[in-house]
């Protein structure tokens, strides 16, 4: 099974890197006009000539200088630069409403004061020059950036809204981040590549994309504020090779880092962390792969150290404060963490501090005393209070991880549910270690339906330290744990339903400290010692219709009235799919999603395994946990059989890029049309616009699956030879391809 699991994950990961590559040419063929006005912008040419009479960066700043003069939101200009290689010796300045475009030039850093490659805006100081977005619409297009090590960071931007960089490479930095974003609102990275970013321990330029803070000790020659960074995007990117990939290790006290959605990401080989946030709200992180790193993502809150309070800002800015420097609840986080593949996590340790393994991990915290003031960055001082996480989603994820799976700490009103962790044992950094764990004064809604395996102590660790409560933990299935299968301390749960146990070297479910209400059909075998034991100190209301079979005492429920149970298991008669007793038939999923099918069985003591199949693996892949992964838009049917040959089929629709929607009747397989651009059915002159305006990079209602429609002679990028094509067969001028026609 693990051979099997893992050829699948290879395939899952290659479907995704082919899909990255796809988008990443959309750019296509369009050329620009050599120095041309037209009714919407302004195009500037940098020749030859310029660069050999004047120095590369020279002519280039000329003309980025010429945009700054005369650039308007209403008519914006384009730098385009040459194709060619060309050595940077110092920094090119881009201002407001300009486009910088370099498809087909590498530019290498040179000189010992090259410092910055590409900056927005001017250099200020501490208390003097712009303040809140002065900047705004800049544009990077294309482009190699070689760091060639130097130890600075390579792009930068400040007070600036709207910052857009696409088809950028990044690559050889060291002692610096790669990109560095502060008092940023609107930010968008697309279809960037990053790769071999160098750190030595004990410096602070981890990530190759920073949300950081305008702070002197984060951010030289950028004025004080407290200003966060909001509205960012960061899509379709591969990060290799680097300490950390995306993330944030400051913030503003009451003022976070808002509204950023992370998605369709491949990271690969980090050496901390693919992403991690801090004070983050409004936060969507889906469909990314991340493969080798020691940890996966993690979202903290305010912690005492790092984050800076809006009135010292203020005053050292001379600038004015937006957020009060008192403790105030935290609002609604709204964190989602769905449909990402982790692999190969906790296989090294953290070079850079001593943190625990772990897949995904979302922790708040709770200050007894004011924080210390750090005497280095001057960040701290933040009031005691509690500053926990309210509201996060974790579902669909699929975590392979020598450490914990997912792990939450200080958090209200979060779920995890429908995700399949595959533990291992860690070799490089000892803890203890679950497949699941709710601790620090946490309430969490629901743990459920979760397949868990191989954890190195408990499957699902609930430990509340005083006052933490789960409402569900139901049809979560776990196995080959390295002690409980769930273990439960000080904790108050309604529900501890319908979970399937086996394989633990202990007790299967155990509970101290705890105040349970129903503990209700669960199954549990096979384990070295007893099914399920409550201590002395641990209340249950209900206890009852469990099943214990072959474990050291199957009798044995702790200390507490049994109530009805059972000591053997029946044959199982039904199942339902996927929740509770709805039979649902089908689903409609966007490509990139994950969901879970979770069989709930009849009679509820019946122990049964089962496997899983796809009609049409082109469209989607299912593993034997019953993750089922959609790779191509179409239809197919995932067969689920028990190993008495009951089965049930469930029937999926691939389409669009969205999420999971469970359907309650056939879905009608969808209608693909060659050429049809916007799915409207028909391939009309508005699909040779819709394509005109996404290979230009202008933004249209359709999602680029969809859009991919468009990609008549299927080359893999959508270009203006499509739109060629698709004009002669408007034309009635036939074509090589089958424009018009339904896509089978």
């Amino acid at each position: 099974m693990i051979e099997e699991r893992g050829d699948l994950m290879k395939t899952v990961i290659k479907r995704a890197l082919s899909v990255l590559l796809a988008l990443s040419l959309t750019v296509g063929l369009f050329v620009f006009p050599v120095s041309a006005v037209t009714e919407d912008e302004v195009i500037l040419n940098v020749t030859q000539e310029e660069i050999e009479s004047y120095g590369f960066r020279s002519a280039v700043q000329a003309a980025l200088n010429e945009a700054r003069q005369n650039a308007t939101a209403q008519l914006p200009y384009t730098v385009v630069v040459p194709e060619g290689e060309y050595a940077l010796d110092y920094v090119l300045r881009i201002y407001s409403n300009t486009t910088l475009d370099l498809r087909g030039v590498t530019l290498t850093r040179s000189g010992a004061g090259a410092g910055n490659m590409l900056r927005v805006g001017d250099e200020d100081g501490v208390s003097t020059g712009v303040t809140g977005y002065a900047y705004e619409n800049v544009r990077v297009f294309g482009g190699v950036f070689d760091g060639n090590y130097g130890e600075n960071t390579i792009i930068k931007a400040f007070h600036t809204k709207s910052f857009t960089m696409d088809d950028v490479t990044l690559m050889n930095e060291k002692e610096g981040h790669m990109t560095e974003f502060a008092g940023v609102d609107g930010l968008t990275v697309r279809g960037c590549f990053f790769t071999d970013q160098q750190l030595t321990p004990g410096n602070y330029g981890y990530e190759a994309i920073q949300l950081d803070v305008l702070h002197p000790f984060h951010i030289t020659n950028g004025r004080c504020e407290d200003l966060p960074v909001s509205n960012v995007l960061i899509e379709n990117c591969v990060f290799e090779n680097m300490p950390r990939a995306i993330g944030s290790h400051t913030a503003v006290h009451n003022r976070p880092h808002n509204n950023i959605t992370i998605r369709s990401n491949v990271f690969s080989d980090m050496s901390s962390i693919a992403i991690q946030g801090l004070n983050w709200t409004n936060v969507t992180i889906t469909r990314n792969v991340i493969d080798n790193a020691p940890r996966g993502i993690t979202l903290y809150s305010e912690p005492g150290g790092c984050t800076y309070l809006s009135g010292k800002l203020a005053a050292k800015g001379g600038t004015q404060s937006h957020a009060s420097d008192a403790y105030q609840a935290p609002g609604k986080a709204n964190i989602t963490v769905a449909y990402n593949i982790l692999t190969n996590i906790g296989t090294s340790d953290d070079k850079y501090a001593s943190y625990s393994s772990q897949g995904i991990a979302v922790l708040g915290e709770k200050l007894t005393a004011k924080s210390p003031v750090d005497s280095g960055d001057e960040s701290g001082g933040l009031p005691a209070g509690d500053y926990y996480i309210d509201g996060a989603s974790i579902h669909d994820n699929t975590i392979d991880v020598r450490g914990n799976g997912i792990r939450l700490e200080d958090v209200r009103n979060t779920s995890v549910t429908d995700n399949e962790i595959i533990c291992s044992n860690n070799t490089v950094h000892s803890d203890n270690y679950y497949g699941i764990v709710v601790r620090g004064n946490a309430s969490a809604s629901t743990v459920s339906y979760n397949v868990i395996s191989g954890a190195e102590v408990n499957g699902i660790q609930l430990d509340g330290t005083n006052g933490g409560k789960v409402n569900n933990v139901r049809f979560n299935r776990i196995s080959n744990c390295g002690k409980y299968g769930i273990g439960i301390y000080d904790m108050s749960i309604d529900k501890i339903d319908d979970n399937d146990i086996m394989n633990t070297k202990n007790i299967g479910l155990f509970a101290d400290g705890s105040k349970l209400s129903n503990v209700r059909w669960n199954r549990i075998r096979n384990c070295s010692d007893s099914g399920i034991w409550l201590t002395s100190t641990t209340t249950a209301t209900t206890v009852r219709s469990n099943t214990t079979v072959n474990c050291a005492d199957s009798n044995s429920f702790g200390k507490n009235s049994a109530q009805s149970h059972f000591s053997s298991s029946s044959a199982l008669t039904n199942f339902y799919i996927p929740w509770d007793v709805t039979d649902k038939v089908g689903a409609k999923m966007g490509v990139g999603s994950i969901f879970h099918i979770a069989p709930d069985v009849r009679p509820t003591n019946a122990v049964a395994t089962f496997t899983y199949s796809s009609s049409d693996e082109e469209v989607v892949l299912v593993d034997q946990g019953g993750m089922v992964y959609a790779v191509g838009e179409g239809q197919a049917t995932i067969t689920v059989k028990s190993n008495n040959n009951i089965t049930k089929t469930y029937t999926v629709t691939v389409e669009g890029d969205g999420g999971v929607t469970h359907l309650t009747a056939k879905p009608a397989a969808p209608v693909i049309i060659l050429g049809d651009a916007d799915g409207s059915g028909a391939v009309e002159s508005i699909d040779t616009a819709m394509l005109l305006r996404r290979i230009v990079y202008i933004d249209t209602p359709f999602d680029d699956v969809t859009i991919s429609r468009g990609n008549v002679n299927g080359d893999l990028f959508v270009d203006v030879m499509d739109v060629t094509y698709i004009q002669r067969y408007l034309a009635h001028i036939d074509t090589p391809y089958a424009i018009g026609e339904r896509v089978k």
